[in-house]
């Protein structure tokens, strides 16, 4: 793992205690608006006990709102790491009561504590050792009371080992993740450090050399000898040129850094130099600019330097006059290099930060699926499909402004998320292999509602629009049919989201084409004919139309993710 220097260390420790006591705040608000919302869950899963399960979510979140008001009151304060720890073990407390209400070993409602740990690791910047500390008695928070309380049987205690397995599993997976992130952090930490120091650097050269040439102007008064000292001796490379691009005159640093003494490159072209990639960029922007009259600023290029090294450079060019008359056009040239080098390093760890969460909202996802074994890689075969759609349909004339490259990506990312809602079906209604009764099926449409309402709770957290808004469309409307038979809300035609028709052609498509424990897997071209049978019934016409347009792309995704 990278270090942080000595000299840094509690800068970066102070940075890392104002992260997590805001990650805290919204750590805490999301048990206090979440805990109470999911009693929604216990009036159809647990029935029999939602009464008592409303108090113990009502007083876990009244416990929070404490928490929350004394972490208020100490704020910065080092008890905000054992505070939120606290809420957190808290949490698992109320679902584990939850669990031997409902039957122990066996009870579903474990699911919970899987929830609190994705809210948990996701958001708070937690080192392994901690995520560890937490993980672990977060299980002993379960586990404990189960086999204490709770009558064991050969059945149930393989279901609770297969509990506790995935449990562990997951633990496992969000220590490697905490683990990149604190890496991330530091890395992130001592890039900034490095082009802080860099810009001060900058600012100290650019404002030094500033006065040094008021000074120097004011001295030399127009003298040619004097003139001639000042470009010896500046930081900067200085090259005079004519009207054809040829070097009339140069400071030795310019020399120096090109590699090439005065009397070979002076009378020759400026753009033997240019890199050959910069060149359009000079020759079609600076120069007819500059020869113009305009004054250039802040014009980046590349240069070849000694011995071929290639140089990132800032200009800044104007045209000489004295008296009225041209003496030619002069290019103050900055080295740029090590500050495009860590720029480029900076963006490396956002493009990190970003996987980070990417990796962090497949796991959440992943949740539904943990609970239906038979699903294989459906949500990374469902990502691709719909990006396929997304990507064919922005050609289409109706929605090429409508879908931007941002679109494409948003789908694609929350397109994972339209079965989140899953986690809140019962086990025997889930996973029972045969045809659900209408009563079972009634209770199994009820998870676009759960997940809708669970990402538009978290919308609501975000500013601005995120990739959960289009999330919160798929996971409500996917079922939704062209011609309003669908559900939930039995909308029709363009009134359901372009997302959410978009999923549902992506969702069913694999749903036919691949294994179930209620049926079998059906072929490419069997799937593709029952999905022109049901164009204009279930599926938007414009959506089926770049299905069958690149339905090869659909073969070799599927293919892919097969054997990978």
């Amino acid at each position: 793992m990278e270090a942080i220097a000595l000299e840094h260390k509690a800068a970066y420790e102070e940075e890392t205690r104002n992260l997590f006591l805001q990650r805290s705040f919204i750590f805490l608000w999301l048990g206090i608006v979440f805990f109470p919302v999911f009693s929604l869950l216990d009036s159809f899963a647990a029935r029999e006990h939602f009464l008592i399960f409303l108090g113990y979510r009502l007083s876990f979140a009244f416990t929070l709102v404490l928490f929350l008001h004394l972490l208020r009151r100490i704020n910065g304060h080092r008890l905000t790491l054992a505070l939120t720890l606290t809420a957190y073990l808290l949490g698992g407390l109320t679902i584990t009561l939850m669990v031997l209400k409902t039957g122990g070993y066996a009870s579903s409602y474990y699911v919970g504590l899987l929830l609190i740990s994705v809210g948990g690791f996701a958001l708070l910047p937690l080192t392994m050792k901690q995520a560890a500390f937490a993980g672990s008695f977060l299980y002993l928070t379960y586990a404990v009371p189960v086999m204490v309380f709770s009558e064991p049987s050969t059945e149930n205690l393989k279901i609770f080992f297969c509990y506790s397995f995935f449990f562990f599993f997951f633990i496992i997976v969000s220590l490697v993740q905490c683990n990149e992130e604190t890496r991330a952090r530091i890395r992130k930490f001592n890039l900034n450090i490095n082009l802080r120091s860099l810009n001060q650097d900058l600012f100290f050269y650019t404002h030094n050399l500033e006065d040094e040439v008021v000074k120097r102007v004011r001295k030399i008064e127009e003298s040619e000898l004097r003139y001639r000292e000042l470009y010896e001796n500046i930081l900067d490379l200085i090259v005079l040129i004519d009207s054809e691009s040829k070097i009339l005159l140069a400071n030795h640093h310019f020399y120096s850094t090109i590699g090439m003494k005065p009397q070979s490159i002076v009378g020759k072209s400026l753009l033997n130099i240019i890199y050959a990639d910069s060149l359009p960029a000079v020759t079609d922007g600076m120069l007819p600019r500059l020869f113009r009259g305009e004054a250039v600023k802040d014009f980046q290029f590349i240069i070849i330097g000694q011995g071929g090294k290639l140089l990132d450079v800032e200009c800044n060019a104007r045209k000489i006059l004295k008296e009225g008359r041209e003496l030619g056009f002069q290019l103050v040239i900055r080295d740029i290099s090590e500050r495009k080098k860590m720029e480029k390093k900076l963006l490396e760890s956002y493009r990190l930060i970003d996987k980070s969460r990417t990796t962090a909202i497949l796991a959440l996802a992943k949740l539904a699926e943990f609970r239906d074994r038979d699903t294989g890689n459906h949500l990374e075969r469902i990502r691709e499909y719909s990006k396929i759609l997304a990507t064919e349909l922005a050609r289409h004339p109706a929605y090429q402004y409508y879908i931007t490259q941002e679109y494409i990506e948003d789908i694609y990312l929350s397109s994972i998320l339209h079965d989140i809602g899953k986690v809140g079906i019962p086990d025997n209604i889930l996973l029972k292999p045969e045809k659900l009764t209408p009563e079972e099926y009634e209770v199994m449409k009820c998870h676009s509602v759960y997940g809708g309402d669970a990402l538009c709770e978290s919308e609501k957290q975000t500013k601005g629009q995120s990739f959960l808004t289009i999330g919160k469309q798929i996971a409500y409307y996917h079922h939704e049919k062209w011609d309003g038979s669908g559900y939930p809300s039995g909308l029709a035609g363009k009134d359901i989201p372009l997302s959410a028709r978009i999923v549902a052609l992506a969702d069913a498509y694999d749903a036919l084409t691949s294994r179930r424990c209620y049926k079998s897997a059906i072929s490419h071209e069997q799937a593709k004919n029952i999905i022109l049978r049901d164009t204009g019934i279930h599926f938007d016409p414009d959506v089926a139309e770049a299905f069958l347009a690149r339905e090869n792309d659909f073969q070799q995704a599927r293919l892919s993710i097969l054997v990978s």
